[in-house]
This record gives structure tokens, C-alpha cells and sequence, in this order.
């Protein structure tokens, strides 16, 4: 595809972007939720694509092209990806849980999910890390109805992630989501006991960063509204919660294996934001272990980064940085309309897509005046961002080797990008998910969903070169 670099400007600082004049604006895979407008050129582009796919898909049987190529189809028609919850939902009425979860397994999940056990997870990992890309493990499990002790189970099957990940450091990532480790409503109530004080981390006192518990304690104390409202069983639920992060932190650090924390929806966001920088500060202090996640999709999400770059270097220690554009835009959008405030959402995609490049731009000039200074992971499956990363690495003169920089995405989804990445021997990741199909619907209803955005774009590009292959083998065709 040809393109053309225009320029912009975020916070005074010129931003390049990628992208042909005619092509379409939904060429992301972080969130979409309305179908992309195909225009007449990129119907007629399929003679541009021109990777060479008996190199690109050398690792994969026929069969399994064939069984990818289906599932990614699948998800490009609405009523598929437009109704995947609701669809999982009525099963359950309807007593047909065991043979559509049946039906999961073998379709939808072998696409996007590694398997149901941490042991499944390894023979993917071994055949990526053969391949050049590195794995980030993912327990696939969020905001369960499940009680203490079941989290304290989520807690103890990361910490596996990350004792197998240490067998392999520098191809592995673990991650954690915060609605794994406690009950979705106590997270909420905890952002609202944060927000209380500062929505902005690096307006809140010293010991909310030292010492997160005692400065639950200290809003308690100080505050008559929020000390009648809060039972003893919540402040416990609170300790408990903080205790099972640091638990799988301590580990991340004693085997020097990075972990994501995942970021979520705005109404947690700013409790998540301040436990990542108090454990930022306490493990990342000789390099990035504790990586948070920076959804640029939010208005405010460059001046958060920037943000807390600056802190980082205000109390000496190393931001770890994921970029992603957003996942829950139409719960944030619906969330906002409802309750009468300012939708936090950017107000057009170009502006997401300037605050995205925006974003690897200024973390990568960082990186480029100290290679040790932070880490940064470039998680996107928008073709122009991934080359805009990849080209000013080069422009910078950053080792592509280095630690401290690498794209991600995810399982069973772009694997062109991917290994064009690889080729231009840039470190890339990709995320590895596994858990009881039950317990990860909501995670393949975002994949369906996304991917359903994902076509007209990048996906036209992955189901041509796909179908290319297929044809190739099977009937000798170029």
C-alpha cells in the first residue's frame, strides 16, 4: 500500500503518521466498534500486497491456514461479532452451555487461546520462541464472581506464568488484570476512594506511592462520608487485593521477568494508575519490570503518560510503558451518555490514531537520548503505527536488540505483521491467553468483535494473503 507522510502536532511536538489518502480510517484492531468504509482502491489493492507467503506462513500446515482463515472470516460477519455475548448469554438460558462451550473450544477458542492450562501454553511458546517472537503468558481471567480465595488461585496461576516465563527472559512477558485479583465493584469503590483526593497520580501524596494501604487508611480516616460507607470486610478485600499484586510482583522481580498490567475501564483506571506507579517505584528500580498500560484512545491519555514519565524520573525509578489505542470504547462512550459527563473517548479516530503515534514518537526520542531510561511496548495491529515504530527505530539509532523496546499482539491474529517484524529482526510479542473456556468468553467476545473492525483493513490484508497460500499449495497458483 502506498503512503504518504503527513504531519501533526501533540502538545507542540511534530507527530508523523502514516496513511494513503484513500485508505480507510479503521485500520486498528485496539477498538472498533462501528464496520470500516471500504473505498474503491482498497478493493483494487490486493495486487500491492506482494510478501512472499510461502516464506510468511512456513511454519503452518495447510490445515491450519485453512482453519484461520475460516474462524477470521467468521468474525467479519456482524451477526457473529456483534452478538457474540448475547449469543453466550442465551445458551446459558437455555441450558445449552455444555455443547455451544463444546463448539467454543474447538473454533473460536483454538483461534485465539493457547488453552485451557498453563501447560498448553508452552508447546505455542517454544514454537514462537523458535520463530523470533517472544510469548506474554495471559491467564485470560476478569471480573469473575469468585470469592477470596478463588482469586488468591488467579494470583497463584500468574505466579506460574511467571516461573515458566524466567526460563526464558528476554522472549517473555507475563501480565496481570487488576478484575482477575478482586471483585469489580471493591476496584470501583477503590477509584473512587483515590479519585477523592486526585485523579492524577502525581498529584497525590508521597504515601500513596510508599505505602498504598496506609494511604487507603489515611482517606478513611480523614474522610466522615467514605468512613460510614465502608465496612471492615472492604477494607480487608482492599489489603488482600493489594497483597495478592504484590505477591506476583515480588516474583516478577526476583526472576527478572517484565509483566503488563493491563488497563481497563476509566472507572478503575485511576486506582490502577496509582497502584502501578507505587509498585513501579518499588520494582522498577533498576529496570522496567512492572510495565502499565496507556490507552490512547482517552482524551487525557497523552498528558497521563507524560505525566508519569516525569514522576518517574522525579523519584528515580523506570516507567514501563504499553501503548494501546483502547479496547471499551462503546462501554466508556454508553457509560458516559448515561450518567451525564464528558465522554472520555477521543472525538474522532484520526485524533486516537495522532495521540497513538504521538505516543511512540515521544517515549522512543526518550529511549534514544537514554537506552536504559524506561521500556516501552508498542502494542498495536494498526499497519502505519507498527512501520512508524519500526522506522524511527532505525531513524534513532536504537539497537533493535534492546531490552527495553518491543511490539506486541495478539494470538492468532495478524501473524503477517508479526513476522514482518521478525524479517526486520525488531523484537516482537505475542500475547499467549489460556483459561477454562467458561471463564474467558468475554476475552474471545472482544477478539470477535475486534476482528470484525479488523476487516477492511489489516484483516483484508491477512485473509488475501491467507487465501493466497492456500492456493498456492493446493493448486500450484502464485
Amino acid at each position: 500500500m502506498d503512503t504518504h507522510i503527513t504531519r501533526s502536532s501533540i502538545a507542540g511536538i511534530p507527530v508523523p503518521t502514516l496513511l494513503d489518502e484513500n485508505q480507510t480510517l479503521h485500520q486498528q484492531n485496539e477498538y472498533q466498534d462501528t464496520p470500516p468504509t471500504t473505498s474503491n482502491s482498497n478493493k483494487n489493492n490486493n495486487n500491492k500486497y506482494d510478501l512472499d507467503t510461502s516464506k510468511l506462513y512456513v511454519s503452518k500446515t495447510t490445515n491450519e491456514l485453512l482453519f484461520t482463515y475460516l474462524i477470521l472470516k467468521a468474525c467479519s460477519f456482524p451477526i457473529i461479532s456483534n452478538n457474540g455475548q448475547f449469543l453466550f448469554d442465551l445458551s446459558k438460558k437455555l441450558g445449552l452451555s455444555l455443547p455451544v462451550n463444546f463448539f467454543v473450544k474447538h473454533t473460536f477458542f483454538k483461534q485465539f487461546c493457547a488453552g485451557e492450562t498453563i501447560k498448553e501454553t508452552e508447546t505455542f511458546s517454544k514454537k514462537l520462541n523458535k520463530l523470533g517472537i517472544g510469548s506474554i503468558l495471559d491467564y485470560s481471567i476478569e471480573e469473575s464472581d469468585i470469592d477470596g480465595s478463588g482469586y488468591d488461585s488467579v494470583a497463584n496461576v500468574i505466579i506460574e506464568t511467571v516461573k515458566i516465563a524466567a526460563q526464558n527472559p528476554t522472549l517473555s512477558f507475563s501480565c496481570v488484570k487488576f478484575t482477575g485479583l478482586v471483585s469489580p465493584s471493591i476496584l470501583e469503590r477503590l477509584n473512587q476512594l483515590v479519585s477523592s483526593v486526585s485523579v492524577d497520580v502525581t498529584n497525590l501524596p508521597e504515601v500513596a506511592i510508599k505505602n498504598p494501604i496506609q494511604f487507603y487508611k489515611d482517606i478513611l480516616a480523614s474522610n466522615s462520608e467514605f468512613k460510614s460507607i465502608y465496612t471492615s470486610d472492604e477494607i480487608r478485600q482492599l489489603e488482600e487485593f493489594v497483597n495478592r499484586a504484590e505477591r506476583i510482583f515480588i516474583e516478577c522481580n526476583k526472576y527478572g521477568v517484565p509483566i503488563l498490567l493491563d488497563a481497563e475501564q476509566s472507572y478503575y483506571q485511576v486506582a490502577i494508575h496509582q497502584l502501578a506507579m507505587a509498585f513501579s517505584y518499588k520494582y522498577n528500580r533498576e529496570k522496567p519490570i512492572i510495565y502499565n498500560t496507556y490507552q490512547m484512545y482517552l482524551v487525557q491519555g497523552m498528558d497521563i503518560l507524560k505525566q508519569h514519565l516525569e514522576m518517574s524520573k522525579k523519584l528515580n525509578f523506570k516507567l514501563g510503558a504499553k501503548i494501546v489505542r483502547g479496547a471499551y470504547m462503546v462501554t466508556e462512550s454508553e457509560r458516559a451518555n448515561k450518567l451525564h459527563y464528558e465522554n472520555p473517548i477521543q472525538p474522532t479516530l484520526q485524533d486516537t490514531h495522532n495521540n497513538y503515534n504521538g505516543a511512540v514518537d515521544f517515549l522512543l526520542r526518550e529511549i534514544r537520548n537514554d537506552k536504559d531510561s524506561m521500556g516501552l511496548m508498542i502494542a498495536s495491529h494498526n499497519e502505519d503505527s507498527v512501520k512508524l515504530g519500526t522506522r524511527l527505530i532505525k531513524e534513532y539509532g536504537i539497537d533493535p536488540s534492546n531490552p527495553n523496546v518491543q511490539f506486541g499482539q495478539l494470538f492468532g491474529m495478524a501473524d503477517f505483521l508479526t513476522n514482518s517484524i521478525v524479517a526486520q529482526k525488531q523484537r516482537v510479542f505475542k500475547y499467549v491467553p489460556f483459561g477454562p473456556v467458561n471463564e474467558v468468553l468475554p476475552y474471545l467476545v472482544r477478539r470477535m468483535h475486534e476482528n470484525k473492525g479488523f476487516v477492511g483493513s489489516n484483516s483484508e490484508k491477512e485473509l488475501y494473503y491467507l487465501k493466497k497460500e492456500i492456493s498456492r499449495r493446493i493448486f500450484g497458483s502464485k
